[in-house]
């Protein structure tokens, strides 16, 4: 008996893609590792195109496959990966290898080696099998359905694309497009997208004449035109509904899931069977496994699978299977019945039980209602997925634990303990408002009177979460203190020891309140040489260097960071680097060790958190150093991560300023308006329903916690203060939208918070130079004595706000020269020399254009020129598009006045307010014809190109009247 035809034998309708490929593998060859990203919608054919593809390329190029399994929160980390390193690992002349971190997961690779070099190692090994695998011969690596890869599965992704430096790699992904609910996929692919040698290719639906091939293909005859219509509207160029459809005849699918099931229905019962076991894997499933849970092998099982092959209903996947489609797997899982499924998960859990393979054993078990055995299992998942640095999967794999919670069950560990490892992995993961959510939980259960250490620890926990999603960490901070008395430290004192490292996340929270800061990394200072812990060493050394600016204690602290287990510590010191290196005016040297620190963080897991708050240090000094395309590079990275509300606002901030600095207004509009709901979210963030409903109140009584009455002062210090850098952003995006009297009433609203004064005034001295500049563009508005009057009591006020102010470093000396030029409109030389000796081009040019203004003003034409000459060499070559345009209108010779009609002074003054023609002609009660004449005449008066550039003249001028 010959099978019925499913699957077309014809290939039809992707020649461009097939060929697309085929020139991603030369490239590859040639030039040096490619990617190819392969998109379409489920049944559009991104499996069959690989297939096509690897069937093309003969011997001499080695191919291996992996998948994502359809597994949603329970899939295993790295799970594709594992297939193609097993076809790897078996090809020739790739044993032996230095691969002892891979040797837990292949015991032919020898013994496995001790737990060194973390996630680091692990990739590295994992890089060496492929460029090795790739000396001799191409290597095509697919990747397929992305869309559903664990958090791990997409960094490795990533980190092999990033550092794969062997030629004739090519990695070729298939994802189905990401929509709003996959925020995780679309950063990848971004990254991936953006990369040199990268193939991007959409697989669209057929049209109606590959319809006709195709149909022809599947039934071996040429089909009727109407039957061909008929297919084409109801498959909509489809090709997996195509060929659902193609022996349907006039029969009408009620859905598509009657569409998908028509090919397993009409099945012989055995297979048919077999098929529905094999649906209840959840993806691709080992020959073994489903040989042990279909209770059938050797030459019966290869017959059955060999009927479901040949019809194309499954396809062979490594040492297993896979189906054609998830959706075929979906709508055979979902056509059992409720008693079949639960027996056949019964199976696949007894099949897993000691094979290590734990978060497949928790789903299967939870399906089939063993709650004990998916509850263990979930447990050493949540371990699993620690030790290979794939924390979101933990913080799920731990929340399972606690949904399936029983206190009967010996697990080793109480539910504070889940609760607490959940609140630390949610640190590590990013996930901070998750975090804090398991953290009060925890408050809640623990008796804070008869087991302080645990309720400070959790507190420890919350506020260093807290304080990294707003701010607000220092209550918890200061409430575990009081659990824990001065006095207890001694030689390896265990609450001693927590005493000091809850000084030292204390003191790095009151920051820059140095006074407050002090005592406690004294304290910390003195248990870390009493006790020995290097963890309160660390922070105490972190704390005195911020405050003496001593780069040999971070130098230490870098050092015995590097001995710790964990690398949350290590990625605090570069950013305790980079913020002394900035203040002392090394950019450079600043955004190396922050850049250093983001791969750090990478590599171990931490991007989303640590790597997104170094990426502001780095971004920031990249931007002060004139490397704005390496800046703006760093920042759209960090944030396709989807980092925490506060590190996105801050990015967000950072972003828009270099949007501004390169004369893109609207970009830098939206960055502010997208910063201003991050604020609002890292302010008012509240844990995730069912986490822990208990109220705040309730926790501080169960553990014995005392109310702290400053806890509400210290968010409000916080969170102001995090809100500076977007004060700058907000005054200089007015006055480039033309409106300084609104970036004036924004500059008041700074001024007159208190928080001002109590952050770094290298961080506080910027604004007060974007208020500045606002006072500037105000006066280069409008004219007249009483706006003067007006300018002046402002200006008075920076100056007031400027001596309130310390002297933090270098850089914020000169910051404090730039600001007394700017008010007293002297000493720009000063202040081009300052910026010089730091190497700030933008405030360089910035400096040189002032000086260019006063010189003028000066009669000192000559002096102008020749400063204006390097300042429009330093603009053009940064890009600061804005800048330059200033430059140039600054050289042109200004126009008189009475080029004017007194019609076209009064166009003017409306062109320069944003009117439209046809507003002007409203407000002047003329035909927008009438006003597009007199516009033309300005222009051509004025010799300036567009309507802006003529607003900006007659802003110059003084042609616009009074404001």
């Amino acid at each position: 008996m010959v099978a019925e035809r499913v699957v077309s034998p014809v290939f039809v309708g992707r020649g461009e893609e097939s060929a697309a490929l085929a020139a991603a593998l030369e490239a590859a060859v040639g030039q040096g590792p490619a990617v190819a990203l392969v998109a379409g919608e489920a049944g559009i054919g991104k499996s069959r195109l690989l297939a096509e593809f690897a069937r093309s390329l003969g011997p001499g190029v080695r191919v291996a496959e992996g998948a994502c399994a359809e597994l949603g929160s329970d899939a295993l980390p790295y799970a594709p990966f594992v297939t193609v390193l097993r076809r790897l690992i078996r090809l020739d002349g790739v044993l032996p290898g230095p691969y002892r971190q891979l040797a837990r997961w292949f015991p032919e690779l020898g013994e496995p080696g001790e737990a060194e070099g973390g996630k680091h190692r692990l990739y590295e090994e994992i890089l060496t099998l492929v460029e090795r695998v790739a000396a001799d011969r191409p290597l095509v690596v697919f990747i397929e359905d992305l869309h559903w890869a664990d958090a791990a599965t997409r960094e490795l992704l990533g980190f092999l694309a990033r550092n794969l430096t062997q030629p004739g790699v090519l990695l070729a992904i298939t994802h189905r497009p990401p929509g709003p609910a996959d925020g995780q996929l679309g950063p990848l692919l971004a990254e991936l997208s953006r990369r040199p040698r990268t193939t991007t290719l959409r697989l669209e639906r057929l049209d109606r004449h590959d319809v006709a091939r195709q149909l022809a293909a599947i039934l071996g005859t040429e089909p009727a035109a109407d039957a061909v219509r008929r297919v084409h509207a109801r498959s909509d160029g489809n090709p997996l509904f195509v060929e659902a459809l193609a022996r349907a005849g006039e029969r009408t699918p009620d859905s598509l899931r009657d569409l998908l099931l028509y090919g397993p229905r009409t099945l012989p019962g055995p297979a048919r069977d077999l098929l529905r076991v094999t649906s209840v894997a959840g993806g691709r499933v080992a020959h073994r496994l489903l040989a042990r849970v279909s209770g059938k092998d050797g030459a019966a099982l290869d017959a059955l699978l060999r009927e479901l092959v040949d019809r194309s209903l499954l396809l062979t996947a490594g040492d297993g299977y896979d189906f054609r489609h998830a959706l075929i797997r979906h709508v055979v899982y979902e056509d059992l019945l409720p008693g079949e499924r639960a027996r056949l998960h019964a199976r696949y859990a007894e099949a897993l039980h000691g094979t290590g393979a734990h978060a497949e054993l928790a789903a299967h078990a939870h399906a089939a209602g063993d709650h004990r055995t998916a509850l263990t299992a979930a447990c050493h998942a949540a371990d699993q997925a620690r030790a290979s640095y794939a924390y979101e999967e933990q913080v799920r794999m731990l929340e399972q634990v606690l949904r399936l919670w029983d206190p009967d069950v010996p697990l080793g560990r109480d539910r504070i303990d889940v609760l607490t490892d959940a609140a630390q992995a949610c640190m590590l993961s990013g996930d901070y408002a998750r975090g804090i959510g398991h953290a009060t939980a925890g408050l809640a259960a623990v008796d804070g009177r008869g087991d302080p250490a645990r309720a400070a620890q959790l507190l420890e926990h919350r506020g260093r979460l807290r304080h990294r999603l707003n701010g607000t960490g220092v209550s918890d901070w200061e409430q575990a203190l009081r659990l824990l008395p001065a006095g207890s430290a001694g030689p390896g004192a265990t609450a001693g020891v927590q005493r000091g490292q809850l000084l030292g996340v204390l003191a790095m929270g009151l920051l820059p309140e140095e006074d407050r800061a002090r005592a406690s990394f004294e304290e910390a200072l003195a248990i870390g040489a009493l006790t020995g812990d290097a963890t309160v060493t660390i922070r105490g050394l972190l704390g005195v260097a911020s405050m003496t600016g001593d780069l040999g204690m971070l130098a230490e602290a870098r050092t015995l960071a590097g001995r710790l287990d964990g690398h949350d510590l290590l990625m605090t010191v570069p950013m305790y680097e980079a913020t002394l290196r900035t203040k002392a005016g090394d950019h450079p040297r600043a955004a190396e060790a922050a850049r250093d620190g983001i791969r750090h963080a990478r590599r171990y897991g931490l991007g989303r958190s640590r790597g997104a708050e170094l990426a502001r240090y780095a971004g920031r000094s990249l931007v002060l150093s004139g490397r704005w395309e390496e800046a703006d590079t760093v920042l759209r990275e960090s944030l396709q991560e989807d980092p925490p509300p506060l590190s996105r606002h801050a990015l967000l901030v950072l972003t828009g300023y270099l949007a501004l600095l390169r004369g893109d207004v609207p970009a830098a509009a939206r960055a502010a308006t997208d910063a201003a709901t991050d604020a609002g979210a890292a302010s008012t963030a509240e844990p995730a329903p069912g986490i822990a409903s208990e109220a705040a109140s309730a926790v501080e009584a169960s553990a014995g916690i005392e109310a702290d009455a400053g806890a509400g002062h210290c968010a409000e210090r916080s969170g102001s203060a995090s809100l500076f850098p977007r004060h700058q952003l907000l005054c200089l995006l007015a006055v480039a939208q033309g409106d300084p009297e609104r970036a004036d009433l924004l500059l008041e609203r700074a001024l007159a918070d208190p928080a001002l004064y109590r952050v770094y005034s290298s961080d506080a001295r910027p604004v007060l130079i974007a208020g500045a500049l606002v006072q500037r563009a105000r006066l280069a508005h409008g004219a007249g004595q009483e706006l003067r009057e007006r300018v002046a009591p402002r200006q008075a006020d920076l100056a007031a706000a400027d001596a309130a102010l310390g002297v933090d470093g270098r850089l914020d000396r000169v910051w404090r020269i730039m600001l007394h030029a700017l008010i007293g409109d002297d000493g720009w030389d000063d202040a081009a020399r300052a910026f010089r000796e730091l190497r700030q081009p933008y405030e360089l040019a910035q400096s040189l254009y002032h000086g260019a203004r006063a010189a003028l003003e000066a009669g000192d034409r000559p002096g102008a020129t020749a400063r204006l000459s390097e300042a429009a060499t330093l603009a053009t070559d940064l890009g600061a598009a804005t800048l330059t345009r200033d430059i140039a209108l600054l050289t042109r010779p200004r126009q008189a006045a009475d080029g004017l009609t007194e019609r076209e002074h009064d166009v003017l003054r409306l062109l320069a307010g944003g009117l439209s023609n046809r507003q002007i002609a409203a407000r002047l009660h003329i035909s927008p014809s009438t006003a597009g004449v007199h516009v033309s005449h300005i222009l051509a008066k004025l010799g300036a190109v567009t309507r802006t550039e003529a607003a900006a003249i007659a802003f110059r001028d003084g042609l616009t009247g009074p404001a």
